[in-house]
């Protein structure tokens, strides 16, 4: 009760967000929440890769959390079929891409129409039906692929290039901190170098850090800052009612010079 009332009357907390440079640890393996359809295709013929942007291949994401289901055809998405996909995986903090390609086609000159749902990267547990984070924070900022509709071009790579930024953020004095990516992105098509065109997100890993959090600071401290304040501005206004009665003084003393010369 004695911690309650102290901090209700003597101690406030107020909001901060602050940018810096700094190596983040324990970040090697990146949460990835994405949901996706692939059209005109069913789920038997998709592969996942994740590869380095040479096109080496790092391996395959781990499907453990990741679910492809066939997308039957309805009247809701106008009579097509293809292959959902939709989960969590993870994803390595290197130079890279995750490709979504064809385990076989009948022609590299194919084309790969498909829907985003979401791309989320990092921690997720406060993305709500609100769409936000917080009420200063909106969720578009960690997920603005959202109901993006992909380009096709027959034989070209649809490539999305994600410039991801890591964004720490603490709700409560002494809360838990998430660890979420807000990012921006560019899309373009390019003839593909593969057996069959692929559907590639590029990560770009910055290393600048945003931080969003509370501060605490006692009432004493605000009113030293208020003091602080109304004493500059008596200060400021000493010095201008000075300069202004100094100036008038010149001005008076040599209008009155003039006067009595023309006088004389």
């Amino acid at each position: 009760w004695y911690q309650r009332r102290v901090r209700g009357e003597f101690y406030a907390e107020r909001r901060y967000s602050t940018i810096m440079v700094e190596r983040v640890t324990g970040h090697d393996m990146i949460d990835l929440d994405i949901g996706m359809t692939l059209w005109e295709y069913r789920c038997k013929d998709v592969v996942l890769w994740y590869r380095r942007p040479n096109g080496k291949v790092i391996g395959q994401p781990d499907m453990t959390n990741l679910k492809m289901e066939d997308e039957e055809s309805t009247e809701a998405n106008k009579g097509m079929t293809g292959c959902h996909i939709n989960g969590k995986t993870k994803v390595h903090k290197v130079p890279g891409y995750l490709e979504v390609t064809l385990k076989k086609a009948g022609s590299r000159n194919i084309t790969l129409p498909h829907e985003i749902d979401h791309v989320k990267l990092g921690d997720g547990e406060h993305y709500g039906d609100e769409g936000e984070w917080h009420e200063d924070i909106p969720e578009i900022v960690f997920n603005p692929l959202r109901n993006h509709v992909g380009e096709e071009k027959e034989g070209e790579d649809t490539e999305y290039h994600l410039q991801l930024v890591h964004t720490a953020m603490e709700f409560e004095m002494d809360g838990p901190i998430y660890d979420a990516y807000q990012y921006t992105f560019s899309v373009k098509t390019v003839k593909t170098h593969e057996r069959f065109p692929g559907i590639k997100l590029y990560f770009d890993w910055s290393p600048i850090t945003i931080r969003y959090g509370v501060k605490g600071y006692y009432h004493a401290d605000l009113l030293g800052k208020l003091i602080s304040i109304v004493g500059g501005t008596f200060t400021l206004a000493l010095f201008l009612h000075t300069f202004l009665i100094s100036s008038a003084n010149n001005i008076y003393e040599r209008a009155f010079l003039s006067s009595t010369k023309l006088g004389a």
